[in-house]
């Protein structure tokens, strides 16, 4: 018997999932195949119910779908792969143990790996804000609203408060919509419990650059989200452009502030660097491909999905990187791939999808399904109706079921699961004019500056402030506080837009105890700044005490 022919997947996403699934079904028909998929989590994640995790209406683990659980007919590596070798034919892995490699050598290789995150375009969004791009990313986000939560109901500082409890979202398509509109569900259901917030009142903010929200909706739909949304008191900023985030809001391109603790980016989709390492056809970040899926010029190898340009025979261009697209994708690419492997003629890759749909909050969605607009209870029905289908595994779909009817009896769970991790260091980025720290706060921080100038300043009673120094790339500043365990003795105001890496108080002392050479250096520079402070005072006649 013929030995069977290795196909190699990359990406446990919609596409890839797709693809595997087709040809393990087909798998013992004439040609035979071995599937090997490849991901860097263990689980498939049904994407589209995020925002109903962000929400507390689903429980996290209900949207996940283990891979070795879905076909035992796949063989499933767990591993990122770091080198795409066409003229080998094998791909190198690694997994958790990244000093031992391993290759994989193939007979046909399928992209369907998606697109990375990429915040870096604009300054401090990386650092900053929050993407939802993963399960994880809608956990941490949901436990972090219910910390801002818990601490503005605590908070008598009424700006702190205010801040603490405005919540924005970056971008007005479907992603940004629907985790705005998640957002405002959460804090709405959770109120009656928060007796102090409910008295203060939040805001939501959706921040959107176009013209409308939901672009790829006819007008009259986007029309119908925006009233739905301003409805539900969430305020929409069209036409505006975030061109700065710090740890204490985003300035917009006409120079407003808005003041913020928590900043949701759904904008800022880049390609894997691998895509132009691997020497396949690429352009606008996407691997290029024939209407029949396969890269031009190499007969065993395909993309599709996100980061594939597939020609749209139906309306030209490229078809539109959505789930619908993907999976549909996936089983033709198997397909076309078993036509290839039996010379048989290969068939295009045509689609008109069936139509579009978001939530724009409980109970209320829009959609454009077969060419008929859909708006309100319906629309949001359908939404939960056609997800609950497309969900793999009986499981699964039981699972998210009973969430939801849960959810029409019982207040929502809104416990606060915490996963404690290591504290380690951090990167953020500080405005020009804006304050790192002031004089009298607390010392919970050590900072290094990697870029730009800050200056440090000196207030007492009755006196005007006065400028100690400045500190640039490379130097340090907040050990004092630490080291001498009392409040901070100065502010630090940045000159310049600042990117620095901060040192937890308990990480900084771990350090500094530990090694001497650089406590001495601290203490040395704590030591001169206290020598300056003096001079300065005795030039103004000023008394201090340290």
């Amino acid at each position: 018997m013929a030995e069977p022919v290795k196909v190699v997947i990359l990406g446990g996403g919609f596409a890839g999932i797709s693809t595997a699934m087709e040809l393990a079904r087909r798998r013992n028909r004439s040609p035979r195949t071995e599937v090997h998929l490849i991901n860097n989590e263990n689980y498939f994640v049904f994407q589209p119910l995020l925002p109903e995790v962000l929400s507390c209406s689903i429980e996290p683990s209900h949207i996940l779908s283990p891979i070795r659980q879905m076909s035992r007919d796949i063989v499933f590596h767990y591993g990122t792969v770091t080198d795409v070798n066409v003229a080998t034919q094998r791909l190198t892995l690694v997994a958790t143990d990244i000093k031992r490699p391993r290759t994989l050598p193939y007979d046909h290789f399928i992209w369907a790996l998606g697109l990375a995150v990429d915040l870096s375009r604009i300054p401090g969004m990386a650092q900053h804000s929050f993407p939802v791009k993963t399960l994880g990313d809608a956990f941490h986000l949901r436990n972090h609203i219910l910390r801002r939560l818990e601490e503005a109901d605590q908070e008598t500082d009424a700006a702190i408060q205010k801040s603490a409890l405005t919540f924005v979202t970056v971008g007005g398509g479907f992603s940004g919509v629907e985790i705005a509109a998640a957002i405002n569900d959460l804090i709405a259901s959770a109120l009656k419990f928060y007796p102090r917030v409910r008295a203060s009142g939040y805001q939501v903010v959706l921040i959107h650059a176009g013209e409308r929200i939901l672009n790829e909706l006819d007008a009259s739909l986007s029309e119908f989200a925006f009233q739905k949304l301003r409805a539900r008191h969430i305020q929409i900023l069209l036409k505006s452009l975030v061109m700065e985030a710090t740890p204490n809001g985003i300035v917009l391109a006409d120079g407003t502030s808005l003041p913020t603790g928590t900043i949701v980016c759904t904008v800022g989709n880049a390609p894997y660097p691998l895509i132009s390492e691997s020497g396949l056809p690429h352009a606008q970040g996407r691997i290029k491909v024939d209407e029949y899926l396969r890269v031009p010029g190499v007969d065993n190898v395909w993309a599709l999905g996100d980061a594939a340009l597939v020609p749209d025979s139906r309306r030209g261009g490229f078809c539109p990187p959505t789930a619908q697209y993907a999976m549909r994708q996936g089983i033709h690419c198997a397909r076309n791939l078993l036509r290839h492997l039996r010379k048989d003629p290969l068939q295009a890759f045509q689609f008109k999808g069936v139509g579009q749909l978001a939530m724009v909050g409980r109970r209320c969605g829009v959609a454009r399904i077969l060419g008929w607009n859909i708006e309100g209870f319906l629309a949001w029905f359908l939404w939960r109706s056609i997800y609950l289908m497309k969900i793999p595994g009986l499981r699964s779909k039981l699972r998210v079921g009973l969430d939801w009817a849960l959810d029409a009896l019982f207040p929502r769970d809104i416990s606060m699961i915490e996963v404690q991790r290591t504290t380690q260091l951090a990167r953020a980025h500080y405005s020009e004019g804006e304050i790192v720290f002031r004089q009298g706060e607390a010392g919970d921080r050590f900072f290094i500056i990697e870029s730009g100038e800050v200056e440090i300043l000196r207030e007492e009673p009755g006196q005007r402030m006065r400028r100690l120094g400045t500190r640039s790339a490379g130097s340090s500043f907040g050990e004092l506080a630490l080291l001498k365990q009392i409040p901070r003795t100065a502010t630090i105001r940045c000159l310049t837009p600042v990117n620095v890496v901060a040192f937890s108080r308990l990480d900084f002392l771990t350090i500094s105890s530990s090694y001497q050479p650089i406590r001495s250096l601290m203490e040395q520079e704590a030591t001169a700044l206290f020598e300056n402070d003096a001079r300065l005072s005795a030039n103004h006649g000023d008394s201090l005490s340290h």
